[in-house]
């Protein structure tokens, strides 16, 4: 059995069940608290950060063939800016990348969609570069049945055995066929429920966000927004690098509080709580990965010097290359003190940030429905509000640069809705962007070239 360090004055027990000890070192499952140490006799909220690090290595790094379609927009629009060509850049740099035990297949749509070459080994590298070098583009914007057709694609070789994703790219409204966030979002439920992830890849300030969002998030993917074309092929290379280093699929997590402890929230990510319990579902832990769910809890006052049970924590996996299950459980323990002091001194300020950041996130998301609905003034108070909160938070983290960089965000953000009377169509892509990156941990986020 791992051992898990202790951090200050938490406690954390762990068990784990499973048959390999190969596929305990893919992940490390934790379980942390912001505020260890609580100031006695006084009602408290803390927030438990529970989730899992991919440790793959270079020399155990044995990775998962690959299941990808590429469903590339051609519609008229991609015909500038380079879009179609650096489109083609980014899924000829797949292609380089992949071995011949990956399967891949290329779909592209306009007023419909075609399959440019249908799932298949790679095997003769040069013969699928040239099919993606000469596609041109031209027509309107099928991207349902873009991607309907990218699925069947996927299905031809679907299997646990596989790393079964679609990458998704697009610069323009869908207007052929389904084309509301809604139908979108229950296609990537359908398509996430049948095994595979779609990533969606927004070019330029054309695209719907929400709709690319939610395609991605109820599928389990990642969501980019590119406002250049020229960061595409950078950002393929990322996605399908992601893709080769699974660790833990199907990650379920609990948290069982004890008795006097009160649920409040589940914060950034979609759970439940029922009764004493909250339980979250993420998707995929990376070779480079670390994704973790936040819970908000009310613990009861208590005297100082008394050690408490706060909750137990169950973690749930699956192991990518076995298709096992298994399950790791940690116990969280807090200190109570009349020392403010003490209190102070032992917060986690890594979890504190984390905290703040994905707060912030969850106001960003309200502020953009509120400037949706025309209430500017609204939209920018919350934002700001936003950047005071962040800023008591950098002074608990000892002004962590992080922090402090995204107080400017917020800030400037807050200034221009006020001056513009709103978002831009640029600056709300970047703002729905940056709140998904940052609830749903995304790996890897590019920097645009201005």
């Amino acid at each position: 059995m791992k051992r898990l360090a202790l951090v200050l004055a938490i406690a954390v027990v762990g068990t784990l069940t499973c048959q390999s000890l190969w596929a305990e070192s893919r992940v490390r499952v934790y379980a942390d608290v912001d505020r260890p140490v609580v100031l006695a006799g006084h009602d408290v909220s803390i927030v438990i950060k529970v989730g899992l690090s991919g440790v793959l290595d270079g020399s155990r790094l044995e990775r998962l063939p690959l299941n990808v379609t590429i469903v590339l927009d051609k519609s008229g629009s991609m015909g500038s800016d380079a879009k179609m060509w650096n489109a083609k850049r980014g899924a000829i740099e797949v292609v380089e990348r992949l071995n011949s035990d990956d399967v891949m297949a290329l779909v592209v749509y306009d007023s419909a969609p075609r399959v440019v070459f249908p799932a298949q080994r790679v095997r003769d590298k040069d013969a699928l570069i040239e099919m993606i070098s000469s596609i041109d583009p031209g027509g309107r914007t099928a991207l349902y049945g873009g991607v309907r057709m990218g699925a069947d694609q996927v299905r031809r070789h679907i299997s646990w055995e596989y790393e079964n994703r679609i990458i998704l790219l697009s610069d323009g409204l869908a207007n052929v066929g389904p084309s509301s966030t809604e139908d979108l979002a229950r296609l990537g439920d359908e398509l996430g429920e049948d095994g595979m992830t779609v990533t969606t890849i927004g070019v330029g300030t054309d695209y719907n966000e929400d709709l690319m969002t939610a395609l991605a998030d109820r599928s389990g993917g990642n969501a980019y927004f590119a406002s250049t074309s020229s960061t595409l092929p950078r950002i393929f290379s990322e996605e399908i690098g992601e893709a080769m280093t699974v660790a833990a699929r199907e990650v379920r997590i609990r948290v069982y509080c004890t008795e006097g402890v009160r649920p409040i929230s589940i914060l950034g990510r979609d759970g439940t709580i029922s009764g004493r319990s909250m339980s979250v579902t993420i998707g995929k832990i990376y070779g480079k990965n670390d994704k973790f769910a936040l819970f908000e809890v009310q613990v009861p006052k208590e005297a100082s010097g008394r050690v408490l049970d706060v909750a137990d924590v169950s973690v749930e996996y699956g192991d990518p290359h076995t298709n096992q299950r298994f399950s790791e459980s940690r116990r969280v323990t807090i200190e109570y003190s009349e020392d403010e002091r003490a209190a102070s001194e032992n917060r986690n300020k890594q979890v504190t940030k984390e905290v703040a950041l994905t707060k912030t996130s969850e106001l960003k998301q309200e502020a953009v429905s509120l400037a949706d609905r025309g209430d500017y003034a609204g939209a920018a108070s919350l934002i700001r509000k936003s950047a005071f909160e962040l800023e008591n938070a950098a002074k608990q983290c000892d002004n962590d640069k992080e922090i402090l960089g995204e107080v400017e965000t917020c800030e400037a953000i807050s200034q221009d809705i006020t001056a513009n009377q709103g978002l831009t169509k640029h600056q709300r892509k970047q703002v729905v962007n940056q709140v998904y990156t940052q609830t749903k941990q995304q790996t890897y986020v590019p920097k645009d070239k201005e």
